[in-house]
Parts: structure tokens; C-alpha cells; sequence
């Protein structure tokens, strides 16, 4: 790998981590919670089953890093936050097809939160390629769109 190469995954890494760091704080300063709509969470929650499976499916055909490279532990580590993102965003998306409400689909929403957390600290010992990198950024955005049901805006 030329150092070009090894700077450009970097430079794609460096803009990754920028955005799931501003997606953090938005979590952290969201707007007053929204009213309750069962039909657009559940809309919302399917397009995030469906986004955090190509993502897992987009970092499966990566080359997982040659023995002796750094980051192989990072993508080992993260192929497993990514296979419980996937799952836990499809807990969400069947619990609130079959009604579940917020107070009962928060839990699980919170352990996604916690989950995509992880995720963005592996994905910072790591080099992404640009269709995985993709992917991040589709999920990122899925998952921004359901805070506003689940989380209010902290006290003042």
C-alpha cells in the first residue's frame, strides 16, 4: 500500500469520525422530544434495519488487515459492534411494527446509541474503505432522524 493510498483512507477516516462525533452531539443538545407517531418511528426504524445491513454487508467485502497490520483487532471489533447494531436495529423496527411504544422500544433504541458509540471509537483505529464509508454515513443519518422521538431536550 503507497503512502498516498494510506493517506487518503485516513483523510476518508478523519471525515467519519467528524461526523459521527457531531452526530453525538446532537444526541447530546436535541430538541424537545416530538410527538409519538407510531407509523413514521416504525417507516423510520425499517430504513434503519435495512441501512445498518448493507453497512455490515459493505464492511464484510473489505479485506479484513493483513496479519501484522495494525487495525486488525479494530475490525475484528467492529465487524462484532456492527452484527449487534444490525440486530438490535431490527429489535427495534419488529417491536414497533407490532405496536410497542416509546417507553417500551427506548431501552433498545438506547442500547443502538450505545452500540453506534462503540462503533465510531473502532472505526478510529481503523482505515475505512469509501463503500463502507458510505454506508456509516447513510446509517448516521437514519438513526439522527429517530432522536427526536426518544430523546429530550436536556435541562436547563
Amino acid at each position: 500500500m503507497t503512502r498516498s493510498h494510506t493517506r487518503e483512507k485516513t483523510r476518508i477516516l478523519v471525515s467519519l469520525l467528524s461526523m459521527v462525533a457531531l452526530l453525538v452531539t446532537a444526541t447530546l443538545a436535541s430538541a424537545e422530544l416530538t410527538p409519538w407517531n407510531q407509523e413514521e418511528v416504525t417507516a423510520i426504524a425499517a430504513e434503519l434495519a435495512e441501512t445498518t445491513t448493507d453497512l455490515r454487508n459493505a464492511l464484510r467485502r473489505q479485506p479484513p488487515p493483513t496479519l501484522g497490520q495494525p487495525g486488525k483487532r479494530a475490525f475484528h471489533q467492529l465487524r462484532d459492534d456492527l452484527a449487534s447494531i444490525q440486530a438490535t436495529a431490527r429489535r427495534l423496527h419488529n417491536s414497533l411494527a407490532e405496536g410497542a411504544t416509546r417507553e417500551e422500544t427506548l431501552p433498545t433504541y438506547q442500547r443502538l446509541n450505545s452500540s453506534v458509540r462503540r462503533a465510531a471509537d473502532e472505526l478510529r483505529r481503523m482505515q475505512l474503505g469509501e463503500p463502507a464509508a458510505g454506508k456509516v454515513q447513510a446509517a448516521a443519518e437514519v438513526l439522527r432522524r429517530l432522536r427526536p422521538y426518544y430523546e429530550e431536550e436536556p435541562p436547563a
